[in-house]
């Protein structure tokens, strides 16, 4: 079975060496590399260090202007060759050399027809969770509401509802049925093939929670998108922009009569990133947090009139991507 491994690279050079020496490192297992390139900026040296790596006849590298995340996926699986397609961006690693094998295994069964990882992270909390119990119960799970809950740290095999986008394989008949990502969303991508997908199964198919397909996630390395960076006025904007054209897509009559609803837990989506990732003291997350509870009804508001003016001037939004 020949699994295509499909990474997306964005100015991360350095990262996608050591990722691609790990990839290539993997055992027992037939194997390409599909790497999606949106580098504008690299040394001479890094240049010089992928094209050296891009030269094992596993790696074709396909090289773009930057395309956003969604559609740099999108590109990366139709060039892929494989029966499983597996995804991996530039900034995580696979850990151990049978990494490829550990996915691959679970296809043996003809009824599995998506796998998603563990992820663990250098010096992280122990448990992961604060509540363990809760995490395991809903990992790779989605909400009433439409939001996808990944819990990918979690050390229980399952079966489940969704796939995120790194450590997470499929296979490419699921792909054809269920269509790829949706480009229209800058963040949460994912979430719109999982309702494809779980609407899709045919009888006795499933996804599956493996924790022996192992990622080691980087969370600090610079370039990509710098998405654990932005302020959280701009993580609103981009979060409001997937429920509105992913869940409002999808889900509608859910969408629509529970506005106040979504509008609520997008505020907490933003105060637990922000509480995790703000670089600002704790006073001034605290006080730009409650500005933004402040603001937030007009914000919707104001946000809902620019989606409403988009539509008119440019028409519905594509979804469903095919392959």
């Amino acid at each position: 079975m020949l699994v295509s491994v499909v990474i997306r690279s964005y100015n991360r050079y350095p990262a996608l060496a050591e990722l691609l020496e790990a990839v290539l490192r993997q055992q027992d297992a037939e194997l390409e590399v599909v790497v999606v390139d949106q580098t504008t900026e690299a040394t001479d040296e890094a240049r010089a260090r992928i094209a050296e790596l891009a030269r094992d006849p596993r790696v074709r590298l396909l090289q773009f202007p930057p395309l956003g995340g969604p559609r740099a996926r999108n590109e990366g699986v139709r060039a892929a060759r494989g029966e499983v397609i597996l995804l991996m961006d530039d900034d995580d690693l696979p850990v151990g050399d049978r990494w490829v094998a550990a996915h691959a295994a679970n296809y043996a069964d003809p009824l599995c027809v998506a796998v998603n990882g563990r992820a663990v992270v250098e010096g992280d909390r122990d448990p992961p969770y604060r509540n363990m119990e809760r995490a395991e119960k809903n990992v790779m799970s989605l909400s009433w509401l439409g939001w996808q809950r990944p819990y990918s740290k979690v050390n229980i095999k399952k079966r489940v509802d969704s796939v995120v986008g790194g450590n997470a394989s499929m296979r490419r008949e699921a792909l054809a049925r269920a269509g790829l990502w949706d480009e229209c969303t800058p963040v949460e991508d994912e979430v719109s093939f999982a309702y494809r997908l779980r609407a899709r199964l045919k009888p006795g198919e499933y996804i599956l929670f493996d924790p022996a397909c192992v990622m080691q996630r980087r969370l600090d390395v610079p370039g990509g998108m710098g998405k654990r960076y932005q302020g959280p006025l701009r993580h609103a904007r981009k979060h409001f922009l997937f429920l509105h054209r992913i869940v409002g897509h999808y889900l509608p009559w859910r969408y629509w009569l529970l506005q106040p609803v979504y509008m609520a837990r997008l505020w907490l989506e933003v105060a637990d990133w922000w509480i995790d990732w703000g670089r600002e003291p704790g006073v001034r997350k605290a006080a730009r947090l409650g500005a933004l509870a402040v603001a937030l009804p007009v914000l919707w508001l104001w946000w809902l009139g620019g989606e409403a003016v988009r539509r008119v001037r440019t028409g519905p939004l594509a979804h469903e991507p095919t392959l």
